[in-house]
């Protein structure tokens, strides 16, 4: 007979979960929790912080190759030697690295940089994954760690990140800029930037903030929502530009991303029509990717409706002659 009542049971995954205030600090906390003396194999498209943090800890690291349509070059990945897999879901899309014969003491690292949930894979024993929540929601600040093994969570600072007060300052500018017309760009741009330079400085690893983890719950609470409207508006992009877009297999849209001919020049064309789109990411120094140079991206988020994306659209088709 069914047992009712009582308090609710729970299923323990069996693993260890961290918050921080980023996803660097959370590469940080991860590194230096056991990983720091092992060998990295890194995608040669990436973040220009993440070489930068593997440097600063003096982390042993060579590249992998990613083709044009985001996919892993296999082959490349399997030649090589290595102790721990990095690899990125770019814009949510999940890598198929798992199938790949590997010996069984590999380690993954999945960096689920534009996920609001961080799920491990069935079967695999050796895995981390983190986010980052400030590069997919409205928070300044947060990032998720999920491991299979416990991580030093003494690290972890007990105060806050400066940076995280500097971002929300400028966040609040900047809607009372769009809603009532006070201040200015340039007011709410020089408090982005400033925040920017002050996580660029940190080495410390910080938790999330106070104000973020409550925002974090009202995010949760409406994340039903912001699936319907992102998924949505990636529709409205899918019909209109679809000659542009590199195939994403997400449930979680945060950008539709393209990739283009004369991608800088078309960057320049938006920005006179008040449209700033994202780059991810520009070029490091001795990395060669053509992604570095084709690759722009439309956000997709709920501050945005099908009037925005087929203005979007229709100003790119435009600057390539389309009609």
């Amino acid at each position: 007979m069914k047992l009712i009542g009582g308090e609710i049971d729970y299923r323990c995954d069996g693993l260890y979960t961290y918050f921080t205030d980023s996803g660097r600090s959370s590469l940080r906390l991860i590194l230096q929790s056991g990983l720091r003396d092992k060998k990295f194999l890194l995608p040669n498209y990436l973040c220009k912080i993440i070489p930068i943090v593997f440097d600063q800890l003096g982390v042993n690291y060579s590249y992998y190759e990613v083709a044009p349509d985001l996919s892993i070059n296999i082959a490349d990945i399997q030649k090589r030697e290595f102790d721990v897999l990095y690899f990125i879901d770019y814009f949510g899309n999940r890598q198929s690295v798992y199938e790949i014969q590997l010996t069984k003491d590999v380690w993954f690292l999945e960096d689920c940089v534009f996920s609001p949930v961080v799920d491990p894979p069935a079967f695999v024993p050796n895995w981390i994954g983190f986010n980052s929540f400030r590069k997919i929601s409205h928070l300044a600040d947060g990032s998720i760690i999920k491991s299979s093994i416990e991580l030093a969570e003494e690290l972890i600072n007990v105060s806050e990140p400066s940076f995280s007060q500097l971002k929300y300052r400028a966040k609040r500018m900047k809607y009372e800029y769009l809603h009532d017309g006070r201040f200015t760009e340039e007011e709410y741009l020089q408090l982005f930037n400033q925040g920017e330079r002050s996580i660029d400085a940190q080495k410390e690893i910080f938790p999330v903030s106070r104000r973020s983890l409550a925002n974090l719950l009202e995010f949760y609470r409406n994340i039903g929502k912001e699936y319907e409207v992102r998924a949505n508006n990636y529709r409205v992009l899918d019909k209109l530009i679809p000659h542009f877009k590199v195939g994403l297999n997400t449930e979680y849209y945060t950008l539709y991303p393209l990739s283009v001919d004369r991608r800088d020049e078309l960057r320049n064309h938006l920005f006179s029509q008040r449209i700033f789109l994202p780059v991810h990411w520009p070029r490091i120094a001795g990395l060669e990717n053509i992604l570095y140079d084709r690759t722009i991206s439309i956000p997709v988020d709920s501050r945005y409706d099908e009037s925005d994306m087929i203005r979007v659209a229709n100003a790119i088709n435009l600057f390539y002659g389309r009609t």
